[in-house]
């Protein structure tokens, strides 16, 4: 109990001796926050929690990653963001005090403003917060939404961070040195009322006591501008986030799943937030690293290449057993082998082939894998140009790969001889062909059926390998029965199945599907949740008969 009084007395008398410096951090934490929403929103720049995040999630293993995103539920993605934009305000609360000190303010005659050294200590400041920013967040400060080059990117990044932390910096200084002035002259008037002498200067003592409300009522709103100007910004910042869409299936298990699906409809998984909205005029496609010759297009010249339509299925690594994240559309692009050929061709030491996006996304595959499944690089979806929410201008189309290979928002195509990992594959998860999965549409789990014939239908994939055959159980898995297949819309998409079912007899039974690759391969029983490499396992649905 002693030893807790003490602690307590040593911070109340640390907070009192380090007050002003800590309400001039707060202002300035305020100012510095308002400008980078706003810079985020006009200039598609990243905020330092964003680029933290970026920096710290690839080196979480798949299992914590999805551990974390469970543990915020439902805001799996605004709850550590906005715990981190916390953290960045009370460090710029802290560092008031430390800013005080390279100032000298206690040793200086108060003023108004900071004295030469104060704007020195504060440019330093400054200073050493863009080191450190460049230093940590190198390999992600080219993030940004609208499109811009690499090299144009993180140079507005770094802009955008330098006008960050020169208004904490600048703000704190001008706000130290007014709340110092204003506190040491009430502090003088003070002092000569506890020796008696109040009276001696009425004029001054009423200069000072005004001055002082002023400063301090001045304060007051500045800090209330500041949190309203944040908390606009941030329902700004919301408004045109991805929360309202991403992490959504295609249809409900109630609803009719078409071969093709409509583009509203097909599911969306991001690691952003705030997905870019790219400008055409702003973005090009460089192709460089291991090719004969570097060479970048623009959204225009790129359009004009060769081009091919494919109905492509993609299916996201966390698809479930019987999930909806999984989804199929008819796409137009060039294929990354053509667009080689018009580079050169790879050197015999590529490769490798790394995907980078606007948004600062990166994923890494073998070359001759992603020839061999003739992936596309696309600019159309089910004949129109593809939605902000799916990669515009250009995204990869890496057929028999899970989706988190697709880059989408593509900017740049490196040939390399060496594998890169990037947001996901750094976590673990896996690179590797999508494992073979079949699906019962209909009936749906618990429904109650008449005795008498059952339509039983659903969906069957397995990437590049095709479907060879779908076989249903109405016994649990005991016997089995060859379903029809339809025609796929390609040998890169999902099959239709149906089998018509006679039960005969009321009662409680469990319906069972498997599929058999187009390599003879049969789909495994053994059940595999999605992390890290992808959900395994047969779907059962129990229905209720008579």
């Amino acid at each position: 109990m002693k030893r807790l009084r003490q602690y307590t007395e040593f911070t109340w008398r640390a907070l009192k001796r380090n007050a002003l410096g800590l309400a001039a951090g707060l202002l300035g934490s305020l100012a510095a926050i308002v400008v980078m929403l706003a810079l985020r929103l006009a200039w598609g720049t990243p905020t330092p929690p964003e680029l933290l995040g970026e920096r710290i999630l690839p080196l979480m293993s798949a299992d914590q990653f999805v551990a974390l995103l469970i543990r915020f539920q439902p805001n799996e993605k605004t709850g550590p963001l906005g715990l981190t934009l916390l953290g960045q305000f009370a460090v710029g609360v802290l560092l008031g005090p430390l800013y005080e000190r390279l100032a000298g303010v206690g040793s200086s005659v108060a003023r108004w403003l900071p004295t030469r050294r104060g704007w020195l200590a504060a440019g330093g400041l400054a200073l050493a917060m863009e080191i450190v920013a460049l230093v940590v967040f190198w390999p992600v400060l080219p993030e940004g939404l609208y499109g811009d080059p690499i090299g144009r990117a993180r140079l507005l990044t770094l802009l955008a961070l330098a006008l960050t932390f020169a208004a904490y910096a600048g703000v704190t200084a001008v706000a130290s040195a007014t709340l110092r002035y204003t506190w040491e002259g009430w502090l003088g008037q003070r002092r000569k009322h506890d020796a008696g002498m109040a009276q001696a200067a009425p004029d001054e003592a009423a200069r000072v006591n005004r001055r002082a409300a002023l400063a301090m009522g001045g304060g007051a709103v500045l800090a209330v501008a500041g949190a309203g100007a944040i908390v606009r910004l941030l329902s700004a910042y919301l408004a045109r986030s991805n929360l309202s869409y991403e992490g959504h299936g295609t249809p409900s298990p109630t609803a009719a799943i078409t071969p093709i699906t409509p583009r509203d409809e097909f599911y969306v998984v991001s690691k952003n937030v705030l997905d870019p909205v790219v400008s055409a005029d702003r973005w090009q496609l460089e192709v460089t690293g291991l090719v004969r010759r570097s060479k970048v297009w623009s959204y225009d010249q790129i359009r004009r290449l060769a081009s091919e339509t494919r109905a492509i299925t993609l299916e996201c690594i966390s698809n479930e057993v019987g999930g909806h994240l999984l989804s199929t559309a008819v796409w137009r692009g060039v294929a990354l082998a053509t667009l080689l050929a018009e580079a050169g061709g790879a050197l015999p030491s590529g490769k490798y082939v790394i995907f980078r996006s606007v948004d600062g996304y990166a994923t890494s595959l073998p070359l001759a894998d992603l020839l061999e499944a003739r992936t596309l690089l696309a600019w159309e979806m089910n004949g129109q140009e593809l939605p902000a929410r799916h990669g515009f201008p250009l995204r990869a189309v890496v057929p028999g790969r899970y989706g988190e290979q697709s880059a989408k928002w593509l900017t740049q195509i490196e040939i390399a001889d060496h594998e890169f990992k990037g947001f996901y594959q750094s976590q673990g998860w896996s690179a590797a062909q999508l494992e073979t999965l079949s699906r019962i549409d209909a009936p749906v789990r618990n429904s109650r059926l008449p005795v008498g014939p059952v339509p039983v239908t659903g969906v069957a994939f397995a990437g590049i390998r095709g479907i060879q055959r779908v076989e249903v159980s109405a016994d649990g898995g005991a016997t089995w029965h060859t379903a029809t297949l339809m025609p796929p819309l390609s040998d890169q998409s999902w099959v239709f199945w149906n089998w018509t079912w006679q039960p005969t007899t009321s009662g409680s039974y469990t319906l069972v599907v498997r599929a058999t690759d187009g390599t003879g391969v049969t789909q495994t029983p053994a059940q595999r949740g999605t992390v890290p490499n992808g959900a395994t396992g047969w779907q059962r649905v129990k229905v209720q008969i008579g």
